[in-house]
């Protein structure tokens, strides 16, 4: 197996990427680089695990990474990258719930626990009462000079450098006593039936009287009832009889045998595009098409944007095929005009739709701000007739940037129609 695993690496790590896919064929594995390109980030994940059999049979973990990535797929803004990022910082907090009637075991720490209850309760554990990691204190004192206080170890030694250092020492062995006894007392406390605790016996044979684990507070308790033998290893209290109560209702479960997913073209399934269900009037249809091309603008610093902007629109079926041609031809137009093309450039610092608050507590939003240093200049995409209240507008725009100290270069109104109007405010 390893001779055909390091067989295989050696004859494809020079093929190209199309190649290598090819190559996979004679594994039964298919998937097409280009087609996984083309999809919603969704489908896509989707289309990893089919092509490349990572699913034979239903897999709960794979389920519900499906689950995680199609709710992170509901923001806007969604990519590789960002979602990459967005499991590394959640991936450890995730769990699959398990429904509440079925016969399992919950793992939970003591705080999650607080204020639940339940059947039977299992705590194998025994608490350091005095653990910490590298403890501190701030330690004062007047014989310090400038330095009022100095950040100290804690420790035994504090008892030995005044007055100070002992109540230190007490103050902080009394917090750790009352955090670790409020935890045991949570522990002990949540189960209504049965409660198992397991635990060590750390006095190694010997008769002390001091408590630095939970352990040692078991110990002095039976100690104290008079039942503590150092030779026996198991203690149990009262009724070991089941208490009844009524059992959860069992919920209807249907146990999936097989990984569901296939892709929505081998249903036959075809993507029709918003513009086609609500451009019902021409009105309408004209209002629409306004909003989409300011959103298509919002997301283009330069024209090489173009092309990838329209695309993605088109997998998500919000454009048509012959409505993408119509929208690059537009789009470059406005990029390639000979008063909007300075602004369009990649070293330019852009903002694109961004909220800024007025005086008077209102928020306008202009299209396209492009700054250099203090100098800022205001774009306006309008895709109706001329208004004057666009120039009012635009001006509002220009009012809220030099309250906020620009300068405002230009305000260029941009009319979207066959062609391309500029008009300076």
């Amino acid at each position: 197996m390893e001779k055909e695993k390091h067989h295989f690496l050696g004859r494809s790590i020079n093929l190209s990427s199309d190649e290598f896919f090819v190559g996979l064929k004679k594994y039964g594995l298919h998937f097409n680089l280009n087609e996984f390109h083309q999809m919603p980030f969704y489908e896509s994940v989707e289309y990893i695990i089919r092509g490349f059999n990572l699913a034979p049979d239903s897999d709960s973990n794979i389920q519900f990474f499906l689950d995680v990535v199609f709710e992170f797929q509901q923001k806007k803004k969604v990519s590789t990258g960002a979602f990459l990022e967005f499991w590394e910082l959640k991936k450890d907090k995730f769990s699959i719930v398990a429904p509440e009637a079925e016969n399992a075991v919950r793992i939970m720490t003591i705080h999650k626990a607080k204020g639940l209850e339940f059947q039977v309760v299992i705590f194998p554990y025994d608490i350091e009462v005095y653990r910490q990691i590298n403890p501190k204190v701030w330690y004062s004192d007047d014989q310090l000079g400038d330095i009022k206080q100095v950040f100290l170890n804690y420790g035994d030694k504090l008892n030995y450098i005044g007055e100070q250092g002992r109540q230190l020492f007490d103050q902080r062995k009394e917090e750790l006593e009352l955090d670790n006894f409020n935890l045991l007392y949570v522990t002990l406390t949540r189960a209504v039936e049965q409660l198992y605790v397991i635990t060590e016996d750390k006095t190694g044979g010997k008769d002390s009287d001091s408590i630095k684990n939970t352990s040692d507070l078991f110990v002095q308790y039976l100690k104290k009832i008079g039942l503590w033998n150092p030779e026996k290893k198991e203690y149990s209290f009262g009724n070991s009889m089941r208490m009844s109560f009524l059992e959860k209702e069992e919920s209807n479960i249907t146990t999936q045998q097989n990984f569901i997913g296939n892709s929505w073209k081998n249903h036959q399934i075809s993507i029709v595009a918003n513009s086609s269900l609500l451009w019902d009037s021409d009105q309408e249809k004209a209002r629409l098409y306004g909003n989409l091309l300011h959103e298509m603008l919002s997301k283009i610093k330069t024209e090489n944007d173009i092309e990838e902007v329209i695309n993605r629109y088109l997998f998500k079926g919000e454009i048509t095929v012959e409505e993408q041609n119509e929208l690059i031809n537009i789009l470059k137009k406005i990029t390639n005009h000979q008063q909007l093309t300075p602004y369009f450039d990649q070293n330019n610092m852009v903002f694109t739709e961004r909220e800024i608050s007025t005086l008077d507590k209102q928020t306008v939003i202009p299209d396209r701000l492009i700054f250099n240093e203090n100098n800022v200049t205001i774009i306006d995409y309008k895709t109706g007739k001329y208004d004057e209240k666009h120039k009012q507008q635009i001006n509002s725009y220009a009012t809220a940037l030099e309250n906020l100290n620009f300068s405002v270069e230009k305000k260029l109104l941009v009319y979207i129609t066959d062609e391309i109007l500029i008009e300076e405010v």
